[in-house]
């Protein structure tokens, strides 16, 4: 009977495997998740629930799962600190000996060893790049003949080839990073760079398609940003002429309507990112944890250029062009 039973199975088992064949697409809808199934990988589901009331897959995708929650969380909170409590991130502008001198005690603790700033960037954002490398060799065919997935890990990965190798080489006497936020910014990219990659070469099938509106949409959002990004970016780095120390005022592109252009410009491109993941969990994490992080500083930035310049343009907003508040 046990004999019987087992070559039962396997002969259903042989029937699910050749209707899978037959039909790809509803294999890959029952062996990967869909974009809006990435926020149930872990969920209430009733009586034997485990944790906190939640039922969670039994593999990586609940490791994913947790992730996001973590970054979302810790990044709400952040944002708290730094709008309410009127804090400023010691990098950059707010690294130096004038602006420390103003700084609350676990600040300038976490400002102590600095690290130059073209190493300090590639230290801490190249984790992402090597996440695209090493999961991309262990992906799934399935995922990795989607076009929408091969489209935001493109996305995803020339960002930081353009953040990890090409900004820093182009970058002009910056002000060092403190160790402590070099490794907190290492921390962060690694783990996001494991949840982006992974979710995209191993549990999700964003779609099979290549003419979809998602992807287009998307990706123009995507790529407006990044355009505002690199034309603040370099509008920025030209400023000074040589020889000229000291900042100025910022002119020209986006920076005509907001004192954060580069930031602004950042914060589009996860969102057009988050619309090519169809608003899986990963992107739109992604996508918020850049506004809690970047959005906050674009604030301090506004502020400082009206503390120091008196002529500073009055309709310019912080961050979100044409705002009433400024």
């Amino acid at each position: 009977l046990a004999q019987s039973a087992a070559g039962g199975t396997r002969s259903r088992g042989a029937g699910r495997r050749r209707a899978s064949r037959g039909h790809p697409a509803m294999s890959a809808r029952a062996a990967y998740g869909t974009a809006a199934e990435t926020w149930t990988w872990c969920a209430p589901r009733g009586a034997g629930a485990g944790f906190l009331g939640l039922h969670c897959e039994g593999d990586e995708r609940a490791v994913i799962w947790w992730v996001c929650v973590a970054f979302i969380g810790s990044f709400v909170f952040a944002l708290l600190i730094l709008v309410f409590g009127g804090v400023s991130a010691p990098y950059g502008r707010y690294n130096q000996a004038s602006e420390k001198s103003r700084m609350g005690f676990g600040m300038r603790l976490l400002s102590k060893c600095d690290v130059p700033a073209k190493p300090a960037w590639i230290i801490q954002e190249c984790p992402t790049l090597i996440a695209a490398v090493l999961c991309w060799l262990d992906g799934s065919p399935d995922c990795l003949s989607s076009w929408a997935n091969r489209l935001a890990l493109g996305c995803f990965t020339a960002h930081y080839i353009q953040r990890t190798i090409i900004f820093p080489c182009l970058l002009k006497g910056g002000k060092p990073t403190p160790i402590t936020l070099m490794l907190m910014a290492f921390a962060f990219c690694a783990f996001n760079g494991y949840i982006q990659c992974r979710s995209l070469t191993r549990h999700l099938i964003l779609g099979r398609a290549s003419f979809d509106l998602f992807n287009y949409v998307g990706f123009g959002i995507w790529l407006l940003g990044l355009l505002i990004n690199l034309d603040s970016d370099r509008r920025l780095r030209n400023l000074r002429k040589p020889g000229e120390t000291g900042y100025k005022i910022p002119e020209g592109g986006m920076f005509e309507y907001v004192s954060g252009a580069n930031f602004f410009g950042e914060i589009v491109e996860w969102i057009g990112y988050a619309v090519i993941m169809r608003g899986a969990m990963p992107g739109v994490t992604f996508a918020l944890c850049t506004a809690c992080n970047i959005g906050p500083r674009a604030v301090a930035h506004h502020n400082w250029y009206k503390e120091k310049f008196e002529d500073y343009p009055k309709h310019r907003a912080a961050l979100i062009p044409l705002w009433p508040w400024k």
